[in-house]
């Protein structure tokens, strides 16, 4: 059942606060390197705190059966690093300007430093994963990452308005997002020495509430209230990328509808986006994507029945319910 919540994500992880703050010790401890441009480029993204989303994944996970164990806090700050370069690696792409409200690694240092310096973080987190005494860990990370770099050549190829579809869409949201999430819990499922089916489990949880995350951050980008979002509206639109509301527009328009939004989606400008967003309110696009969410949501959630009460688990239940409550 979805309860709603008010919470910040900040409120929801508080129990978690001292071991998410392990997290942010042993990123720099994982990242350093004694070189300027490696430690200045490396630490760059981390100056200003991410969600930490995935760290505290594999934190709560491991902890339904018990309580968290230090040993795992590595692993957590390992999956917060890849993400990490996952993110620089995309701003490459993206030409993005800013991230976290600083200037992103390619505009600071340029391209050449930032995707080495991406590439430095990947590989420095998944020597960190391998070297983990349990051995367990490396091929469902590498698998995951691999499903990262696959889903963002995916996007490439498949998210403009001449090749997306409905089916595109939740495949480049189930590589770029929810495996790696699903993996991520899943992690902390097995550091806890936690059994195949409860695995299982966790990973389905993760995937689901990774698959709610990117629909509504799509859909974010299509409400016009930048001190809610604390980002512009509209850029994957201006990018070129179609998401799920502006999808559900081409299935619900009419055919001469149907043609200018062809037309907006070639020529993104200023007028365009004020057309489109007439079109998604007359639709009510924005609920819809909201509500395709909330069905993720009550999927990842069934996943949790198999575990005993405890306070980890309700910070899940609040966290996969903040996903889509959110408005940032």
């Amino acid at each position: 059942m979805h309860k709603k919540t008010k919470a910040t994500l900040e409120e929801i992880l508080h129990p978690i606060e001292d071991y998410l703050q392990k997290v942010d010790e042993a990123i720099p401890r994982i990242l350093l390197e004694g070189i300027d441009i490696i430690d200045d480029g490396a630490l760059h993204l981390f100056k200003r705190k991410g969600k930490k989303i995935r760290a505290s994944l594999v934190l709560l996970c491991s902890g339904l059966k018990g309580e968290i164990s230090e040993e795992v806090v590595d692993i957590a700050a390992s999956v917060e690093i890849v993400h990490g370069a996952s993110l620089v690696h995309d701003d490459i792409i993206d030409q993005t300007f800013l991230r976290r409200g600083l200037k992103t690694l390619s505009k600071e240092w340029g391209n050449k430093v930032a995707v080495l310096i991406g590439d430095l973080m990947y590989i420095r987190a998944l020597q960190v994963i391998m070297n983990d005494r349990s051995g367990l860990f490396a091929p469902d990370v590498v698998a995951a990452v691999h499903d990262m770099i696959k889903g963002e050549l995916y996007q490439m190829e498949y998210s403009n308005i001449d090749s997306i579809s409905r089916e595109h869409y939740f495949n480049i949201i189930k590589y770029k997002t929810a495996i790696f999430m699903g993996t991520c819990s899943k992690l902390g499922a097995m550091k806890a020495g936690l059994d195949a089916e409860e695995r299982h489990a966790l990973y389905n949880f993760g995937f689901n509430i990774g698959n709610a995350f990117q629909i509504v951050d799509d859909t974010l980008d299509y409400v016009e209230d930048k001190d809610k979002t604390g980002k512009d509206p509209g850029n994957d639109f201006r990018d070129g990328k179609i998401t799920l509301p502006f999808i559900y527009l081409l299935e619900k328009a009419s055919d001469e509808e149907r043609l200018l939004l062809a037309d907006c989606a070639r020529n993104p400008g200023d007028f365009t986006w004020s057309v489109l967003k007439e079109l998604i309110g007359k639709y009510d696009s924005i609920n819809y994507c909201l509500k395709a969410g909330e069905e993720y949501v009550k999927k990842a959630l069934k996943d949790l029945d198999g575990f005993p009460s405890s306070k980890y688990k309700d910070i899940l239940f609040d966290m996969a319910n903040f996903f889509i409550d959110r408005d940032y």
